[in-house]
């Protein structure tokens, strides 16, 4: 980097009172400095799955070793602070007392992220088991151990270095059944005393807001409101940092000024002001690697592309995200050592690289991502909106909204998820059976012992005829009051429907997404009837809050009414992972966000307590006012809704209404009313922190011609795809933007995701990482940890994330839920004012 400053100015700022620092350099001895933790490890129970496997929990710990498709194992995580900048970090770890034990059945696989969209893609992503490890008489994982070193942010807002190490303390030996287990272990971590340059800070500073020139005047207000609250505040221009820098690109000079301030002036938050220049249409990007000339403040993209793991055919070149905008960007600005990290390691010009499809261009492995200063951005597309936030954050902050009833009041809203269906697997074996009427029934029953209603399909069995099998998912008819819940017991027959005739020949049928959601996930509603024998698959769920165990029973009668087949499935499971993420049970210890605010005033509309059906309900539930909102379900730049409990008839009967943008859209009807609902939102001053979980919703690189575009791409097939996830709808900003730039209320500050979402499924929903873990961790952080700085409850929260799962992963899903994982309000923000 070439920096053009001169002295001149650093006089003026010094004289201006914005201070600068001595540097005052101090050699010290290289001393070895030896940091040590002993460890005992915690029981652990195995537990039998319906599926045949075992799963291990062990005491007090929520983390696990969770590899796609290999064993599920638990894993201790421990975190070493060490000086900002150490050199020659070394780490040991020895584990004592080594047990062996023999399981009889296999360790359950770890289950892949799903990616939260509302479209078919999820077709592509399979559960399958990596028989390279289950194959093997190696030991499982390979080490006892793994570590990487990182910069960045603690608790205490202190810049340290990080040791992160992962323990295994259960390894596995598939081939020989046996488990390898550790009692205990000891960590030691060597690093080196520096020689290092002292700063002697003469004049410190809180914030740095970044603007165009534009938006300067009536950021002024801020500036003062801010001193004044004693955060020391100042403007910079991004024509200033444009003049004074000369790197690759306008992010990279914005990242080395921010690095300039954070040594000049010990900035602890950067506040980014400006978004595209027009909501009608703005190019989002000028190349791969950023957006500028369309901006007011520029983005920087990633270029991770996640591309599904299973398509359908080798000549198919599908990806969800070809790179997404990252304000994190801006927030990493060393790496382990201490260096300038520029997210570009292997300084090929390509900055993020994942996953490229050109061979040529490589991973950047490696990339710091742990937050050195809390960022959050103003999306500002007009003095307008700027007039507008800047007057809801002096508001909010010189008010007393901590001692107001309503900020006392955390609003949740949320639903089904997945379809997290485990495979009922019946087998009805009709050879020898006389031909005739046959009546297959099913019924669930929970486990308070409340039956559901009886589905019934009339089949015929006649071995001179062709067999003809259909697919039947309707279970929403089975609802009474639908989609009115909670509801009693349902189970579902799906894999034969009314009237089929099971013949002389074979039929297999795999349905897809539109039929069945998430089976090729996991194949719970596969249609067979081989050999005579027909395998009888559906659903049992027990729709109501929380409502996570159903036994099912199924059973034939023949004509005469006489009772010709009988079995048993007990102790199902199905989660509604929205609603536990939102919630406050726990599980594998760690529990959803309600668990972590106990002094907060529960408001839960949830599809399964039937508060949540309609738009109308959460535009209600927002107009009330509350400190907190948490929406976990599905989404776009447009929309944010999620499903009812266990998705009856699937996702086009079994879908709750969506919160939308606008209500203008390419397909029929073309238009409906209001135009636009998020702006009809009139909570006036009760503005909640907003969490919205889901794909896109802080997607801020939206315009209407482009959403409008996207929507042709659907009919013209060999249009190029421009990633904007809008689907025909002219969509001015992105959802979670439009929160805060409503002067009539919506929010003071949204986080969300910036591309696709990923979550888990079924059990894991709470520790698998994705958007389901980052965001339970934001409310964790505030709750746990009295994080009440927004920006440091936001930055803390990614990097326990980042702490706590694996960011060499393959599959990207990790690097990606961190890296798109913004805030759209400012990071300085007091929750709960002053």
């Amino acid at each position: 980097m070439k920096k053009i400053l001169s002295i001149l100015v650093i006089v003026f700022l010094i004289i201006s009172g914005i201070g600068a620092v001595a540097l005052n350099n101090q050699e010290t001895d290289n001393t070895i400095i030896t940091n040590s933790s002993d460890i005992k490890f915690s029981t652990f129970e195995i537990k039998e799955t319906n599926e045949g496997y075992n799963t291990i929990e062990m005491n007090d710990v929520s983390n696990y070793l969770m590899e796609p498709g290999r064993p599920m194992l638990p894993k201790v995580v421990k975190t070493f602070e060490l000086p900002f900048g150490v050199k020659n970090v070394k780490v040991d770890v020895n584990v004592y007392n080594i047990d062996e034990k023999f399981v009889l059945k296999e360790i359950q696989p770890s289950a892949r992220m799903l990616p939260l969209t509302t479209t078919e893609q999820t077709i592509y992503i399979k559960q399958e088991k990596d028989l390279s490890i289950y194959n093997s008489d190696d030991p499982y994982p390979s080490d006892w151990y793994t570590y990487s070193i990182r910069s960045g942010l603690n608790s205490e807002n202190k810049r340290v270095t990080f040791v992160i190490v992962h323990i295994y303390p259960i390894k596995y030996i598939p081939n020989q059944e046996k488990l390898l287990i550790a009692e205990s272990s000891n960590i030691k971590v060597n690093y080196e005393k520096k020689v290092e340059t002292k700063l002697d800070v003469l004049s410190s500073y809180d914030l740095v807001i970044i603007t165009p020139s534009k938006f300067a005047k009536e950021l002024k207000r801020l500036e003062t409101h801010k001193n004044d609250i004693r955060i020391k505040t100042f403007i910079k221009t991004t024509e200033e940092i444009y003049d004074e820098y000369q790197d690759r690109d306008e992010p990279e000079k914005i990242k080395y000024f921010i690095k300039d301030t954070i040594e000049t002036y010990d900035i602890k938050y950067v506040l980014l002001v400006g978004g595209l220049k027009s909501q009608v249409y703005a190019e989002p990007k000028d190349d791969t690697n950023h957006g500028s000339k369309g901006w007011y403040l520029p983005v920087r993209y990633t270029n991770l592309y996640d591309k599904p793991k299973f398509p359908l055919s080798a000549e198919a070149e599908i990806y969800f995200d070809p790179g997404v905008i990252s304000d994190l960007y801006y927030a990493d600005i060393y790496n382990g050592t201490g260096d300038f990290s520029s997210w570009d390691t292997n300084n090929d010009g390509i900055f993020a690289a994942w996953g490229h499809p050109d061979p040529d261009v490589k991973n950047d492995t490696g990339i710091d991502l742990i937050p050195d200063v809390c960022v959050g951005r103003l999306a500002c597309q007009s003095l307008k909106e700027v007039k507008t936030v800047v007057d809801k954050i002096i508001n909010y902050e010189t008010s007393s909204v901590k001692e107001s009833d309503w900020f006392n009041k955390m609003t949740v809203i949320s639903g089904d998820g997945f379809l997290d269906q485990e495979d009922l697997n019946f087998k009805w074996d009709t050879n020898g059976l006389p031909t005739g009427e046959y009546t297959i029934c099913a019924q669930s029953i929970n486990p308070e012992g409340i039956s559901g209603p009886i589905d019934e399909i009339n089949v015929t069995l006649d071995k001179t005829q062709n067999t003809t099998l259909t697919f039947n998912h309707d279970d929403n008819l089975l609802v009474p009051n639908f989609p009115k819940y909670p509801a009693p017991p349902i189970a579902e027959i799906v894999s034969v429907s009314e009237g089929n005739i099971l013949g002389n020949s074979d039929y297999k049928k795999t349905p897809g997404e539109s039929e069945a959601y998430n089976n090729d996930f996991n194949p719970w509603a596969n249609i067979s009837y081989v050999n005579g024998i027909l395998t009888i698959r559906g659903k049992s769920y027990d729709p109501k809050p929380y409502g996570n165990l159903t036994d099912i029973h199924v059973w034939i009668k023949d004509q005469n009414g006489d009772v010709i087949f009988s079995d048993w499935r007990y102790d199902l499971e199905m989660y509604y992972e929205g609603e536990w993420t939102t919630g406050e049970k726990v599980l594998y210890n760690r529990g959803g966000a309600l668990y972590y605010m106990d002094d907060f005033e529960k408001e839960i509309y949830w599809t399964s307590n039937g508060k949540y059906i309609t738009q109308e309900d959460i535009i209600n539930a927002l107009n009330k006012g509350s400190g907190f909102v948490f929406m976990s379900g599905h989404g776009s730049p447009n929309s944010w809704g999620d499903q009812y409990p266990g998705i009856p008839g699937n996702r086009q009967h079994g879908s709750a209404g969506s919160l939308t943008v606008t209500n203008i859209r390419l397909w029929a009807p073309y238009i409906s009313f209001p135009l636009y609902p998020v702006d009809g939102l009139n909570n006036g001053e009760k503005l909640p922190v907003a969490i919205i979980g889901g794909c896109h919703n802080s997607q801020f690189n939206v315009s209407m011609i482009p959403g409008l575009y996207q929507g042709l791409i659907f009919i013209f097939k060999f249009l190029p795809d421009n990633y904007m996830w809008c689907h025909g709808t002219p969509v001015p900003e992105c959802m979670s933007w439009r929160l805060i730039r409503n002067p009539n209320g919506g929010a003071i500050a949204t986080i969300g995701n910036t591309g696709l979402g990923y979550g888990m499924p079924g059990k894991v929903l709470t520790i698998g990482g994705g958007d389901g873990w980052i965001t339970i961790e934001f409310f964790r952080q505030y709750g746990e940890h009295n994080q009440t700085v927004l920006g440091q409850t936001h930055s803390q929260a990614i990097t326990e994330y980042i702490k706590t799962f694996d960011m060499t992963d393959l599959e990207a899903g990790h690097p990606k839920s961190v890296q798109q994982w913004v805030l759209l309000g400012d990071p300085s923000l007091q929750i709960g004012g002053y």
